[in-house]
């Protein structure tokens, strides 16, 4: 049966991009999204567009969340030192979160905010739960009264994570009132961190622009070091074109030689050695990780992670299906896919049930006190690498 096709919402980047192309510039703007790279890129893009190079005359950023409202709103009505616009930032103002405590009198009061909001004033001592909220709906209903000659840029940063990569908080609501205000007044625009046949076109564009050479299993070796955020690809892809130099070549053994592996990628390498049963490579790596000060609860999310996708993987082919099932299941490239089914293999799946229940009684007993987790990981991975594919009887 032909899988459905998901529907991409609009993001607003088509439409951002086409602003700063033909310098056709709407009152206000928010960038905001779990792909801080873009945030920050076209935060500098727009900026360039609308104040040119070095206007500093005409442009006022403001990075604290505790905002003076009333300046801020002074910059904002004042006209364009020889200029056609003048511009103010506001960065990671937390103004957009949801979850906000406010009462009536809050709510009232930015209702009827509208001329008088100049009366403002937003001190630190000030800011609690129920002034956010009414400092957030006074701003929005203050932003229809931005002149023409002033752009007003926001910037949030992206989702909180939890340990393991999860999303946690998220740090826009779309429901707010500030950010329905935005939407009509000017643009919002959402930056999702793209797949990785985007980001691998990315990479390779750098790279050829140099004319260095790199195969697709370099590639994939590079990939699952890396991870699929921006900042990193970008910084470790410098650095191998520092390193291969106009027309050179990168080699799998650069890629493991240069580049900085994410947590992520250590994780998989560990379960590498697991499945392959090899103790000693498998406790080395978990004592690296410990040097590095990664968080034992961090690790054991993702392992707990990683044992959920190889049981996954395991019963799909215990069931007869192929590696291109698994890839779809899961939703990774194929690559990808291979390497999961290899360790898939490398165990049964009474074996991964059993890993799975026994992450789970290592975080309730690190939790209660009763073992300490960096024991308890320890454990773990010497009990699972031993030899066999048997289910483990205790």
């Amino acid at each position: 049966m032909a899988r459905a096709v998901k529907k991409e919402k609009p993001s607003g980047a088509k439409e951002l991009r086409e602003d700063i192309r033909q310098k056709h510039f709407r009152r206000v703007y928010l960038l905001y999204g779990e792909e801080e790279y873009l945030v920050r890129q076209y935060r500098q893009e727009l900026i360039k567009a609308v104040c040119g190079e070095e206007d500093s005359m005409n442009l006022n950023i403001h990075r604290d969340d505790h905002l003076d409202w009333s300046t801020i709103q002074d910059e904002i009505l004042s006209m364009p030192f020889f200029a056609q616009y003048r511009m103010v930032v506001l960065d990671d103002t937390k103004l957009f979160r949801s979850g906000r405590k406010t009462d009536s009198g809050a709510k009232e009061e930015a209702e009827e905010a509208g001329d008088a909001i100049g009366d403002m004033s937003d001190s630190a001592e000030e800011r609690n739960g129920s002034d956010d909220a009414g400092l957030s709906a006074a701003i929005a209903s203050f932003l229809p009264r931005i002149p023409e000659t002033t752009v007003v840029l926001f910037t949030e940063r992206p989702d909180e994570k939890k340990p393991g990569g999860q999303k946690g908080k998220s740090s826009v609501d779309r429901r707010g009132k500030l950010f329905k205000s935005v939407a009509k007044c000017g643009l919002a625009a959402e930056f999702s961190t793209p797949d990785e046949q985007e980001l691998r076109k990315w990479v390779l564009g750098k790279l050829g622009a140099e004319k260095i050479r790199i195969t697709q299993e370099t590639l994939n070796v590079f990939f699952s070091m890396t991870g699929t955020d921006m900042s990193h690809i970008h910084t470790e892809t410098q650095k191998l074109i520092s390193f291969a130099g106009p027309g050179g070549v990168v080699r799998t053994e650069d890629v493991a030689a240069l580049t900085s592996e994410i947590l992520e990628g250590k994780i998989f390498r560990m379960l590498d050695l697991i499945s392959q049963h090899d103790r000693k490579g498998a406790l080395e790596l978990y004592q690296d990780l410990l040097l590095l000060k990664e968080p034992p609860g961090k690790i054991l999310s993702l392992l707990t992670r990683q044992f959920d996708q190889l049981l996954l993987a395991a019963s799909i082919l215990e069931d007869g299906g192929s590696v291109i099932r698994v890839m779809e299941t899961l939703g990774v490239q194929r690559w990808q896919a291979d390497k999961i089914v290899r360790q898939a293999r490398g165990f049964s799946c009474p074996m991964l049930r059993e890993a799975l229940a026994e992450c789970a009684r290592i975080q309730a007993k690190a939790q209660s006190g009763h073992i300490d987790m960096r024991l308890g990981l320890e454990l773990l991975i010497l009990r699972f690498s031993r030899a066999g594919r048997q289910t483990d009887q205790r």
